[in-house]
């Protein structure tokens, strides 16, 4: 017998664990209901349709990444122990597969059938560790042998399994697999609606309902980790306290933005969300930068010199330590994104949308060149702005000149480079630091002077 990887025996552990699983199932299918129902009572994933779901899910894995090297003795035993289950298991797409065996009358008794279908699945993937058996005995074991005994059961009468109370659903399983959502969104209406939406879809198959519950959770996964980094960075940024109170100074007598809290609306494009051009923009972010006054550019418009440096960071210092993070979990990210002015208005509130063309509207508006990033990572997607710092020595300068401005020798700064050897300046929720990049980026907006002229 073949020597098992490390990862193979780690994936065939976690498939005889969704062996285990389907244990109080099977005493459940028998008539014991103890099992079940204690498990019902003291964990959330005890329900039986659930604990269904998730074995099978375990099971699969193994199938998929573990299991012995007798593939066959694994696939067979799942393909009969599959139809077996599935004339007991409500599953959606099997339902015709069901109703055609109901007049079928060894395949009767729908508690026999999933017993002695989670018995031919298990016998599947304890055989595949043989590599041995010939191909004719696994047939035997694995079809004739469980066919054979419902039929012999099914014309002596035996084992009736007349439970009553029989039901094991893979539909409902989906469906609780959803609700284990953090209980504080399942709060949210809008998280409600969706999911009962997602599961009232008849048009949706059980895959893409999965697909949908799983998409969800990443956002909320996604939201959860950016509220924590803002968090995060308020409280680091408290040493900077005498900076930002000179800026409160310089906003507090104003109401930036108010009327367009009425008068602007969501916009469907993240080119329309960056409206530097705005008056009301452009004097929101001078006055942010009014400590460090001088011109932004020192030898090239549109590249920060040393005081256009010290101007980006005042601009991100205080929008990240005032930003509100909102978030609707249920909304896709490109459903439509808030105009810079709008979320002025709104006391700098939204989601990394919102963020970053705030900020690619301020840095454009005291004379920078800006763009605007998405990128992937493992809690979904993300975006964020960057401004164009220029060749490598003006990189150079402006990492010195930053580590300065927060005085921190060592800090971290990163950037991209364009296909012009041009660097861009990361303005994510931590100056110079990317929080989702990790399966590449895409360019979503550049602005329009970054367009029309060559650095």
């Amino acid at each position: 017998m073949k020597k098992l990887s490390l990862l193979q025996k780690i994936f065939s552990l976690i498939g005889f664990i969704g062996i285990l699983m389907l244990l109080p199932g099977l005493f459940y299918a028998a008539g014991w209901e103890g099992p079940v129902n204690f498990l019902e009572n003291i964990a959330p994933w005890g329900d039986r349709s659930l604990m269904t779901v998730i074995a099978f899910i375990l099971m699969g894995l193994m199938f998929l990444f573990g299991g012995g090297h007798n593939v066959s003795a694994t696939f067979v035993g799942y393909l009969i122990g599959f139809f077996l289950i599935s004339t007991a298991v409500e599953i959606s797409f099997m339902g015709w597969f069901r109703n055609w065996t109901t007049g079928i009358g060894f395949l009767s008794v729908p508690p026999l059938n999933y017993i002695v279908g989670i018995i031919t699945v298990s016998s599947g993937i304890l055989m595949s560790f043989n590599h041995r058996i010939p191909l004719f005995a696994e047939l035997a074991a694995l079809v004739i042998l469980p066919i054979g005994f419902l039929v012999t059961t099914d014309q002596m009468n035996w084992l009736r399994l007349e439970n009553q109370d029989f039901e094991i659903s893979v539909d409902a399983g989906m469906h609780k697999l959803g609700k284990m959502i953090d209980k504080k969104y399942l709060k949210l209406p809008s998280v409600k609606q969706y999911l009962q939406k997602v599961e009232e879809d008849e048009s949706l198959e059980e895959g893409e309902k999965e697909a949908k519950i799983k998409e969800l959770k990443e956002r909320i996964s996604r939201m959860e980790e950016e509220q924590q980094t803002i968090e995060e960075l308020k409280k680091q940024n408290e040493e900077y306290a005498k900076q930002m109170a000179q800026q409160r100074k310089n906003l507090k007598d104003f109401s930036w933005c108010a009327s367009s809290k009425e008068s602007s609306k969501m916009v469907k494009r993240i080119a329309e969300a960056v409206v530097p051009g705005q008056p009301c923009v452009r004097d929101f972010a001078v006055s942010l930068v009014k400590t460090e006054s001088g011109p932004y550019y020192d030898y090239k418009r549109g590249l920060p010199g040393r005081n256009g440096i010290k101007q980006i960071c005042a601009l991100h210092m205080h929008l990240s330590s005032h930003w509100s993070y909102v978030n609707d979990p249920t909304v896709l990210r490109d459903d439509f994104y808030s105009p810079a002015d709008r979320t002025i208005a709104v006391d700098l509130a939204g989601d990394c949308d919102d963020f970053a063309a705030l900020t690619a509207s301020c840095i454009e508006s005291i004379g920078g060149v800006s763009r605007i990033m998405v990128g992937r990572c493992s809690g979904g997607g993300h975006a964020w702005a960057e401004v164009l710092i220029g060749s490598q020595s003006d990189w150079d300068r402006a990492v010195k000149a930053i580590r300065s401005y927060y005085n921190k020798p060592n800090m971290t700064i990163n950037g991209l480079k364009d296909a012009q050897g041009l660097h861009w300046l990361c303005l994510d929720w931590k100056m110079g630091q990317y929080s989702c990049n990790d399966f590449g980026t895409q360019c979503w907006y550049t602005s329009k002077e970054q367009k029309t002229k060559k650095y």
